[in-house]
């Protein structure tokens, strides 16, 4: 990458070399285009100074830093378009799929719970469990939402067989979350899980499942910087009030 050209020769560069590269930073994709004399005339310098600034990084002139620096951006430009088509395919079969799901157990269970607990394994799981506690709120439905890093042993013997308790993981596969989920098994307690699709100990280990299809994406043109879109879990949550609704009323007719 040109950045790491820049820095691997930063105590060569004069002012006006780096003058150059705050001007090519931020006009990338308008230098891709412009001419050796478009760039002097742009920095107010000379093109022998734009031509000793490539050389500087390696290349041979300006035509040839010219050409990386297309396929630098050409390649970002790229990783954010595939990372867009990625989120979208995920938010897409997440919805498919939760209109293909019979809810009715799982909006059974809410119902003739005795208590509804709701606990998430990660900060954005967290403000999702808030938001599922202020939905069901305008249905009437009360739940009791954790809102810590760790649940207190002593729940454990509070909770009973006729509780729920919904957990929500993004990895479906968190050492924490599936812990909390053996101990409420091995007490005959139900839970629904939101998770991940795919084969996790959440699918085998929960009473009801809610799956969601995402996956980590490129950020930038660093490949260790990933980003994991989370905003379908909030859509989750407001499907599942729909659908609760809707079955409380098909019960009553």
């Amino acid at each position: 990458m040109l950045e790491e050209k820049i820095n691997e020769v930063f105590d060569e560069l004069s002012e006006t070399d780096h003058s150059i590269w705050a001007y090519v930073l931020k006009n990338k994709n308008a230098v891709r285009t412009m001419t050796i004399n478009d760039v002097a005339n742009a920095c107010s310098v000379s093109r022998t100074t734009i031509m000793r600034f490539s050389q500087k990084l390696g290349f041979s002139g300006f035509s040839e830093f010219k050409y990386a620096l297309k396929q630098e951006t050409d390649s970002v430009s790229s990783i954010f378009s595939q990372s867009e088509d990625i989120i979208l395919e995920n938010h897409t079969f997440t919805i498919n799929n939760l209109k293909q799901k019979d809810f009715s157990a799982i909006c059974e269970l809410i119902s003739t719970a005795g208590r509804i607990f709701i606990y998430g394994s990660g900060d954005i799981q967290k403000l999702v469990c808030n938001y599922i506690k202020m939905l069901f709120l305008h249905s009437g439905v009360l739940v009791y939402n954790f809102d810590a890093i760790y649940i207190n042993e002593e729940f454990y013997n509070l909770i009973t067989e006729d509780d729920v308790v919904i957990l929500i993981t993004l990895s479906g596969d968190s050492e924490s979350i599936e812990k909390i989920a053996k101990k409420l098994k091995n007490r005959n307690v139900k839970t629904i899980a939101i998770t991940k699709l795919k084969n996790s100990s959440m699918t085998k280990l929960s009473t009801e499942n809610i799956y969601i299809y995402n996956s980590k994406v490129p950020l930038t043109a660093d490949p260790n910087n990933l980003f994991e879109s989370t905003s379908i879990l909030f859509f989750v949550a407001e499907f599942l009030l729909i659908k609760y609704n809707q079955w409380q009323q098909n019960a009553l007719t």
